[in-house]
């Protein structure tokens, strides 16, 4: 026999062993939780193909773990640069996770969902003090502590100011909204804040509903996950505070 007719005959065997190698098992509950995720992201409309999703994400699952066991044998878990990517991966998940375990057991209730509803749709009549630099704020907040007048305070700082700046509270930037969400009415931030290099105290100095809010009953259900969600954000940021991590 020819070399060339052995060579193709050894070629032969190892293409029939390659072809009829046996794919990594995935397990069931591997395909069906990566299967939710894909129809969550899909159009309702669309009706999806099951049977060819699940083929799909079984190859994509059997591929990523015979390259997982190859960068194994490659040592790459070693490197502590692969080691610290990882870390940060699983922390960001299981934080993923926690805040949906959250979503699922907070309760709201009629209440919240008003008091939300409330928040949304006020209109806040907005007295910020803007000081020039920290010193003068510190300056301004002592002089309130020891008993002057927030708007003659205004009126000293700003002389421009008016005391009549009725605004939407949803047109507030995220920092301010944020330090006046828990304000009720005459009531002043506690501390001097710092926004775009300007140094500000803020005071809520009238509270009244938009002429233009929805009927509380057409969006119920709409504030109900927001009500849901600030809880769930207060108890991210309880959990913070206990552990040493204050909003900046």
């Amino acid at each position: 026999m020819k070399k060339s007719t052995i060579w193709l005959a050894g070629l032969t065997v190892i293409t029939t062993s390659l072809a009829f190698a046996d794919p990594p098992s995935i397990d069931s509950a591997r395909v069906n939780e990566f299967l939710q995720r894909v129809i969550e992201k899909q159009p309702q409309e669309t009706a999806p193909d099951l049977n060819k999703l699940k083929a799909d994400i079984t190859r994509q699952l059997q591929t990523a773990d015979i390259l997982k066991a190859e960068a194994l044998k490659a040592g790459l878990d070693k490197r502590p640069e692969t080691q610290a990517a990882w870390q940060n991966i699983e922390a960001r998940f299981y934080a993923t996770q926690y805040v949906q375990y959250l979503v699922a057991h907070t309760k709201v209730t009629d209440s919240d969902v008003r008091h939300q509803y409330d928040l949304y749709n006020r209109e806040i009549n907005l007295l910020p003090i803007v000081f020039p630099t920290p010193k003068a704020a510190e300056e301004g907040l002592t002089k309130l502590k020891k008993g002057l007048a927030y708007e003659e305070l205004l009126k000293q700082t700003n002389p421009d100011a008016t005391t009549t700046n009725w605004i939407s509270a949803q047109q507030l930037p995220a920092e301010f909204a944020r330090l006046v969400r828990p304000l009720v009415k005459g009531q002043i931030t506690s501390n001097v804040f710092e926004y775009e290099g300007r140094f500000y105290l803020l005071k809520l100095a009238g509270v009244r509903q938009a002429n233009n809010a929805p009927a509380f009953e057409q969006v119920k259900e709409q504030f109900r996950e927001m009500a849901k969600q600030e809880k769930v954000q207060q108890q991210i940021e309880e959990l913070l505070k206990k552990n040493g991590i204050n909003n900046p």
